[in-house]
């Protein structure tokens, strides 16, 4: 890391100790069919080892061989479950009901249930518990300082400020993942103008500022929010802490225990982030978990006036009324969105300001979604070896059949070998992933967006792909909302908290 120029570095896909692109599982694979068909002469029946080769060729050929993305297997099994659901993926939520859906909402959303508990200052805030995983959520309203005009000190102290937040995750094990959520929107000035005349006039008599202003404040006024009306737009900063009180010791036996313990870890994160420039304004009520939630389904409710009670708003007002999900859209209320996920990480070095394209506003409604997964301590030390291990499979594989090492197999081993040097030094390892969304009001402007979204990732140099057949899944996990599809969106009984 540079003082002049801060960045982050290191990243790279784990690959177990598989030969080429076979992995872990396609390797051990290959090597016991080998074996075992190397091994059949000895039973001394020719036609047992016929069937064997028979059999193991095609199987291996449909479950190891790549093909693209996935094996032959996966690409059937993947467009089989899509082509099994039929309409199972069709949502409404309909005036008249012969059986009540209860509060839930749909999809993977389902099992999320909010809670309302005290925040130890005299509030109140809201945590999130999905009752099908387990995981007990905490969002927090953020606002980030910015980069575009910061001194490259003080960003140089804010990334590596950032380096030792996800560190600290190692020594935590009730932190499943945090994931850091920016969604901007154009708002067309709405919100600019009440908030332009409203808090600097301090008041409206009949649609016009008051007549006892000075005539200069309400000339400059008036020109400027008629000015910026279509420039303007509405950004929203959010840093969800998904807890697993699963390796809580000991393991809390109620609720109440359970968002106590939660409660308790906030202040500590507060301070990491202020240091990383993230000051938290506010933790999340259930109205503007509500409220949030229902102007990503309806995005014609962002300008309305929500500055009702949060005792007024219901987790049934939270879902959309009505969702329809194809293999490339993902349709609901007055939106249709479109979703992306990370498909590889950022190769060479990534500057701290690579993410700005991406993130910043412009035309279109987008949400990106960064979520981290830690491993604890005693994971990381014991990754970082395997996959030292696993380089070093290669080199000799690559020596015993007289191949010479490719210079991505060599990147790759530096890069491991790098990785163990610095988690032995305190750094601390994770698994991350980022999700990205657009929605827009008329389905004729979403090939634009999609457009849009694409550019800005070709600016911010990562790879993405759509998550065609996954789209309602994919923008369920962009909300920040503690849904991990990269952790599972279910766990058995014995495994998950609070079952």
């Amino acid at each position: 890391m540079s003082s002049s120029s801060p960045a982050y570095t290191g990243f790279r896909k784990s690959r177990g100790w598989g030969v080429g692109k076979l992995g872990t599982r396609g390797t051990i694979a290959v090597f016991v069919s080998i074996f075992a068909i190397c091994m059949s002469p000895m039973l001394g029946s020719l036609s047992f080892t016929l069937v064997l080769v028979a059999v193991a060729i095609p199987t291996l050929f449909l479950t190891v061989i790549p093909f693209g993305e996935r094996t032959a297997m996966g690409h059937i099994a993947h467009h089989g479950r899509w082509a099994s659901a039929g309409n199972a993926t069709a949502w409404a939520d309909d005036v008249f009901e012969e059986v009540a859906r209860g509060e839930n909402l749909p999809g993977v959303l389902a099992p999320l249930c909010p809670i309302k508990v005290e925040d130890g200052r005299g509030g109140y805030q809201c945590l999130i518990w999905n009752r099908r995983t387990g995981i007990l959520s905490a969002r927090l309203h953020v606002s980030p300082v910015g980069l575009t005009l910061a001194d490259d000190d003080d960003a140089l102290q804010w990334v590596t400020n950032f380096g030792g937040l996800l560190a600290d995750l190692g020594h935590m094990p009730l932190v499943s993942a945090i994931a850091f959520t920016a969604e901007s929107a154009p708002s067309g000035g709405v919100n600019q103008r009440a908030y332009t005349v409203g808090t600097a006039a301090k008041n409206w008599e009949d649609g016009r500022l008051v007549k006892d202003s000075p005539q200069v404040c309400r000339e400059i006024l008036t020109e400027l929010v008629s000015q910026s009306r279509a420039t303007t737009a509405e950004v929203t900063c959010l840093v969800t802490i998904n807890f697993d009180l699963k390796n809580a010791v000991p393991e809390p036996k109620t609720l109440a225990e359970g968002a106590a313990e939660v409660v308790n870890m906030l202040p500590r994160f507060e301070s990491s982030l202020a240091a990383s420039g993230m000051t938290v304004t506010n933790r999340a009520s259930t109205g503007q978990t509500i409220r949030y939630l229902r102007a990503a389904f309806d995005p014609a409710v962002r300008t309305a006036d929500f500055s009702q009670d949060d005792e007024l708003w219901e987790w049934a007002d939270a879902g959309p009324l009505r969702t329809e999900e194809s293999a490339d859209v993902y349709s609901h209320d007055s939106g249709y969105s479109v979703s992306w996920l990370m498909k590889a990480p950022p190769r060479g070095v990534v500057r701290y300001r690579q993410l700005i394209p991406l993130v910043s506003p412009g035309r279109y409604h987008r949400r990106v979604s960064l979520v981290y997964r830690p491993y604890s301590a005693g994971e990381a030390s014991k990754k970082v070896e395997d996959e030292v291990n696993a380089g070093t499979f290669r080199r000799i594989w690559a020596n015993k059949t007289k191949k010479d090492e490719t210079q991505r197999d060599h990147d790759d081993r530096v890069k491991a070998r790098r990785a163990a040097q610095e988690e032995s030094l305190g750094a601390g390892l994770g698994r991350f992933t980022m999700y990205v969304t657009t929605t827009v009001r008329n389905e004729q402007t979403l090939a634009a967006a999609c457009s849009d979204v694409e550019e800005r990732m070709g600016q911010a140099k990562i790879h993405f792909r759509r998550a065609r057949k996954a789209m309602a899944a994919t923008f369920a996990a962009s909300l920040g909302v503690g849904i991990e599809p990269s952790a599972g969106l279910s766990r058995i009984s014995t495994e998950r908290w609070g079952s």
